[in-house]
């Protein structure tokens, strides 16, 4: 068993589910019906078997199909089978005979011989509604849906309340996925569910308003499920519904909609049903964090891992959970043990790297980055963190290779794009720089660093030059009003020209945002010096005499909180 560092939760082993099956589902049929369960579909009659007659009575078709069904009544399918096929030597169109073959070859795998029985019985029997569900039915399990969606539209036609005629068909268009088949097949398990109601109906109901993001109805559908299912006592029912990964499927589902208390209902059965099920127990700990109850999430991950869930997401999920809480030296053996249980995770090896990154430990970070791409070389996030690495070491000329072969892979990767004009400012090569900030931008216009970093560099390339630096600014905090960085150099531009009250509310604002900004507290007193504020001019200067011990610290910490901001962005 892996170990990990002691933990930073009390532990108590919890055995908690995240579960689901995002799948439509049929429902049992009415007498020599025929079933078809998405991924599973099954056939069977429901007819009751006639009593076996106490005489020998002449062999006609009728009397044989009648003791054929007494032996299926027995569990004797091989003397059914003769007795069927007798059946139809003295009448080769008898429908009943066709349908208990078609059913009994179905179930022995043998779809073609199925197909043909049934077709006959729909050839036979073309008024029957039974009959062209049948045939439907087998059909849609040989993959050819168009065809079975006509026999299924037929037999509705025949017979507009027929559960699982209207369920067959709801399937097909359920496997369309496209809005408007998604609509219909809502339509048409809602008809089913007002004949027969089922707790596999609902379920269908509750995964279509999900697909349709419709979160309302989902919700209410759910409640439907779960209170019929409580009280579901089928076996067909029980295997299918309520199964450990049917539920975590759903769970998932319910939880990328918002649902929590739904997704937490359906996760807790999963892993209760299951204990090793690995994507329930993440799912599950995913909810606790949304609920911001960190402490429940942890315990539940350790807890798994403690009764043997010996899983790469497990691993993953305490990582995140521990870097988010600062507990680093957890969180990296927990990365690491992620990456060693799924070596061809390329997400597994980035993350890895970030934490790295993040953690003060670019050097170990390049080693690593090295290592995966070896296994990865056509891997942009691979070469992208491999940049990064080296620019949180000041190694823009390391950097920039790195970053542009990241570039080069991915055109459209802004990050990489935008780390690549930073490695290039740090060099000096500003017309350069320029050029990689301007794509970034025209890739993600939505990026507040870059627009601020754009203007920066195009203020040291052409001081006198300051409307386009003003534009970019603007924008940038538009886009985040925190990007106190931003501001201060908003600041200092509406100040050299001669915007004193424009500079003295931007330059006030970044002092909300970063009151240890020495720079910040120097150009608001200057500020206020030209305003003839005095008393407030004196204090902002005092500040900044007080900061300024610690004024190179603070030009590192605001080139981190650049380099940290670029690095949130996904990649």
């Amino acid at each position: 068993m892996p170990r990990l560092p002691p933990s930073p939760f009390c532990l108590a082993a919890l055995l908690v589910s995240l579960s689901a099956a995002v799948a439509a589902h049929g429902v049992s049929a009415p007498a020599v019906t025929v079933i078809v369960t998405p991924g599973r579909p099954s056939f069977h009659t429901a007819q009751k078997a006639a009593a076996a007659p106490s005489t020998r009575p002449a062999e006609n078709a009728s009397t044989l199909v009648a003791q054929g069904v007494a032996a299926l009544a027995r569990g004797d399918g091989a003397a059914a089978k003769t007795l069927f096929e007798r059946a139809l030597k003295r009448d080769p169109k008898n429908v009943e005979a066709h349908t208990y073959l078609g059913a009994l070859a179905a179930r022995a795998g043998d779809l073609q011989a199925a197909e043909t029985h049934f077709a006959a019985a729909a050839g036979n029997a073309p008024r029957s509604a039974e009959a062209r569900n049948n045939y439907g039915a087998i059909l849609f399990r040989r993959g050819r849906a168009v065809e079975a969606a006509a026999e299924f539209e037929a037999s509705l036609k025949l017979d507009a309340r027929q559960p699982s005629a209207l369920v067959n068909l709801a399937q097909i268009r359920f496997a369309s996925s496209t809005r408007e088949d998604l609509l219909a097949a809502r339509a048409l398990f809602a008809r089913a569910q007002t004949i027969a109601p089922d707790a596999e109906i609902a379920r269908a109901l509750t995964v279509i308003a999900l697909r349709l993001d419709d979160a309302t109805a989902a919700a209410a559908h759910y409640r439907d499920y779960a209170a019929r299912l409580t009280g579901a006592t089928t076996a067909s029912t029980a295997g299918e519904v309520s199964s450990a990964q049917s539920r975590a499927e759903l769970g998932a589902a319910l939880l990328e909609a918002n649902l929590l208390d739904e997704a937490a209902a359906e996760l807790n059965a999963a892993v209760s049903a299951d204990p090793a099920n690995d994507e329930a127990v993440v799912s599950l700990a995913r909810i606790y964090r949304a609920r911001k109850d960190v402490a429940a999430a942890g315990r539940l991950l350790e807890s798994a891992v403690a009764r043997g869930v010996d899983a790469a997401p497990v691993y993953a999920a305490l990582a995140d959970l521990y870097e988010s809480i600062g507990r680093v030296e957890n969180a990296i053996p927990a990365m690491r043990l992620a990456v060693e249980r799924a070596p061809a995770s390329e997400d597994y090896r980035f993350r890895y790297a970030l934490l790295l990154i993040n953690s003060q430990a670019p050097k170990a970070a390049v080693i690593r980055l090295q290592e995966a791409l070896k296994t990865f070389p056509h891997s942009a996030k691979l070469w992208f963190a491999l940049g990064l690495a080296y620019m949180t070491e000041h190694q823009s000329v390391e950097a920039a290779p790195a970053l542009a072969r990241a570039a080069e892979l991915d055109p459209q990767a802004a990050p990489a794009l935008a780390y690549l004009g930073l490695a290039y400012a740090e060099q000096g090569r500003y017309d350069e720089a320029i050029k990689f900030y301007e794509r970034a931008v025209a890739v993600n216009p939505q990026l507040a660093t870059v627009h601020y970093l754009l203007a920066d560099i195009l203020l040291k390339q052409n001081p006198s030059d300051t409307a386009r630096p003003e534009k970019a600014l603007l924008r940038a905090v538009e886009l985040d009003p925190t990007l106190a960085s931003a501001r201060l150099a908003l600041g200092k531009l509406y100040l050299r020209t001669e915007r004193l009250d424009s500079a003295a509310e931007q330059l006030a604002r970044a002092v909300a945002l970063d009151p240890k900004s020495a720079e910040t507290h120097y150009q608001l007193g200057r500020v206020y010096t030209r305003q003839k504020r005095t008393a407030e001019a004196q204090a902002a200067l005092a500040t900044f005499k007080r900061l300024n011990e610690g004024q190179k610290e603070q030009a590192r910490n605001e080139r981190k909180e650049i380099v940290r901001r670029l690095a949130n962005v996904h990649f």
